[in-house]
């Protein structure tokens, strides 16, 4: 079998790798599709497996796509057991066009674990023989959400069994109890370009009815529970210049539904000053969300130690943010690159001494975010990965042969 040298070139990349992409919605789509649109532009031959509906057609992007998952939309119990069956389903794909591709390296979107016991074994197999599977750690704090907390450990194990290295964008937190054999290395998120990039297609100040002097916050992306939305809306009913702007969607039947924000907003007698749009805003129509807010609420709850791909956008259009979180990668951005107020997570008074500091003193700088726009790139993302594959071959634990 040759020697996992003669799979990377000299600068450490390898000439051909499979990207994992099921998702559609949310910025994790968006994250892949620069990952891979940087990789073709160093001339590797990237073949993206992902859905039906990924959202950058094939006639809009240099690597080659596989549209091979089905899009199931959400929905009640049929939709719930057509994506439990998806989830497996798509990890068999995945190995078939492995084996099919004879790939060396395998990039994983996300560090996924659901369901791991029921689709892990070919890709074990694949792994023992030669293959290297990465993933991008967009949460190493792995969560329950299915089944019980020792079922859950089973599925975490399953997963890090086929993983050689990963790309995270800061220092894991020890809670994450990440296997030794796991090499890391760390990157940046990266921007969204085609966002900023696009005009405002109407004025969303108007089309709310929210008046010209009011100070707009927005709240942007899926709507679940741990971005503290109900103390956005406790922090608003006490600061009366203050319209805030919700926009998205429920990401789960668990989730608190957008209902329940609007009953909260109607309780606190501010309904008129809190405006919920409920969907998954279309690409076109995001830039009229940031070009009408003043700052953007980045508001997670003590327990998030991730990275936010709304950041992304709040810099591209030069933004403040209102941000909270655990000790990671948000928090140690926000902070280093001065891009807003980072205030404790989980307080309303500490949300609302945050608010009155954005309004009242000079907001941050532009350079700010410049120097941020900077060091995040695709470029420092894919160098990131050249290091990490680089890393493995060298401790003999990297890409090995072809199969």
């Amino acid at each position: 079998m040759p020697r996992a040298a003669d799979k990377l070139r000299p600068d450490g990349l390898p000439r051909s790798i499979l990207m994992y992409v099921p998702s559609v919605h949310g910025g994790i789509s968006h994250h892949s599709h620069y990952q891979a649109e940087e990789l073709s532009r160093r001339g590797v031959d990237v073949t993206m497996l992902c859905s039906t509906a990924f959202p950058w057609r094939q006639d809009q992007v240099p690597y080659r796509q596989l549209r091979r998952f089905p899009d199931i939309a959400r929905g009640g119990l049929r939709a719930r057991i057509g994506r439990f069956l998806a989830v497996i389903g798509n990890h068999y794909r995945l190995a078939w066009h492995v084996i099919r591709q004879r790939a060396p390296v395998v990039l994983l979107e996300a560090n996924t674990e659901y369901f791991a016991l029921l689709w892990a074994w070919p890709h074990l197999l694949l792994r023992l023989l030669g293959v290297t599977y990465i993933a991008n750690f967009h949460d190493p704090l792995r969560k329950v959400r299915y089944g019980s907390a020792r079922l859950h450990q089973f599925e975490l194990q399953a997963l890090y069994r086929i993983l050689q290295g990963g790309l995270i964008h800061g220092d894991p937190p020890g809670a994450a109890r990440l296997p030794d054999w796991i090499r890391l290395e760390i990157v940046p998120h990266g921007p969204f370009p085609h966002f900023a990039a696009a005009p405002p297609p109407f004025d969303l100040r108007q089309r709310l009815g929210i008046p010209a002097d009011r100070f707009v916050l927005l709240a942007f992306g899926l709507i679940v529970d741990y971005k503290n939305l109900d103390l956005l809306i406790e922090a608003v009913a006490r600061v009366p210049q203050i319209d805030l702007v919700i926009a998205g969607k429920a990401m789960t039947s668990a989730a608190r539904p957008a209902q329940h924000y609007r009953e909260l907003a109607e309780s606190r007698g501010i309904a008129g000053r809190v405006h919920i749009v409920e969907q998954f805003v279309p690409e076109m129509e995001v830039a009229a969300y940031f070009a009408a807010a003043d700052a953007v609420a980045l508001t997670y709850r003590g327990d998030f130690v991730s990275q936010s791909g709304v950041l992304q956008l709040a810099a591209s259009w030069k933004k403040p943010v209102l941000a909270s979180s655990g000790e990671g990668p948000l928090r140690q951005t926000v902070t280093k690159y001065r891009l807003g107020e980072f205030v404790a997570p989980d307080n309303v008074d500490a949300i609302i001494a945050g608010l009155d500091r954005l309004m009242t003193q000079t907001p941050a700088a532009p350079d700010n975010f410049d120097r941020y726009n900077a060091a995040a790139s695709w470029t420092a993302n894919i160098d990131g990965l050249c290091r990490l594959l680089t890393a493995l071959q060298t401790s003999s634990t990297g890409v090995a042969a072809h199969l």
